[in-house]
């Protein structure tokens, strides 16, 4: 991701997150005790509901960057006393690229896993708006396929293919994460997040390695990732959100 798309997504997730449809819970809390805030949470159920999520980013980063690399994704969300939010993420990641550098081509496909927890930093507005950060581990297990122009003995002018085939590889890595959730009709919701990769673990290496880790991106290295989300969400409390 380069520096001009990720200040673009800086600039959306500020102007997301400083909505009045994010603000409201803030305004509706005017005039209330401080003691009614800080105890609001109390006596409510725990479990709270669940929000059913689709990634639409992963086939909008493209258009920004030249490597083209998509991504789909869903991912259920488990409200804990709208405080709390333990997130399980699926999606499926491929690339079928060819440099016009080198001439070199690279392919792959695969599912990829992610678990966390996300933390609501305004539980106490009461409100289904809110802003978040969280972490995730992410996971795949994928195979990717190599294809060079040939190499010419300067010797005997013979020509050898490079090709690689199904070469296995897995990788780990952590996300720290932060976002928005907006509601844009009774229980239905849109969101952005922002997030911040980095590889734990990727092998067995060989040839080179990898240049695309379905779910974790292209970079060998840590790197800036984003979603935006369409969401559902199953109430199953009486009150709001």
């Amino acid at each position: 991701m380069n520096a001009k798309t990720f200040r673009l997504f800086i600039i959306l997730l500020i102007s997301l997150a400083a909505s009045p449809s994010c603000l409201r819970g803030a305004d509706a809390n005017k005039g209330k005790p401080l003691s009614l805030l800080h105890n609001k949470d109390k006596g409510e159920k725990l479990f709270q509901g669940i929000y059913l999520s689709a990634d639409a980013f992963g086939y909008i980063y493209p258009i920004f960057v030249k490597d083209k690399y998509y991504s789909t994704e869903l991912s259920a969300t488990v409200n804990l006393k709208n405080r709390f939010f333990p997130v399980v993420e699926v999606g499926f990641g491929y690339t079928d690229m060819v440099s016009q550098l080198y001439d070199i081509g690279y392919r792959t496909q695969a599912p990829y896993y992610r678990i966390g927890m996300d933390y609501n930093m305004q539980y106490k507005n009461g409100k289904p708006n809110y802003i978040y950060l969280g972490g995730r581990v992410g996971y795949t297990s994928f195979k990717y396929n190599i294809d060079a122009p040939a190499l010419k003995d300067p010797v005997w002018g013979d020509e050898s293919p490079v090709q690689f085939t199904d070469i296995p590889c897995r990788a780990v890595w952590a996300e720290a994460v932060a976002g928005v959730r907006a509601e844009i009709a009774k229980n239905f919701y849109m969101g952005w997040s922002l997030r911040y990769k980095y590889p734990i673990y990727k092998g067995p290496i060989a040839n080179g390695g990898p240049w695309y880790v379905p779910g974790l991106g292209s970079s060998t290295k840590a790197a800036f990732g984003a979603t935006y989300t369409i969401t559902y969400y199953l109430n199953f409390n009486k009150r709001r959100p």
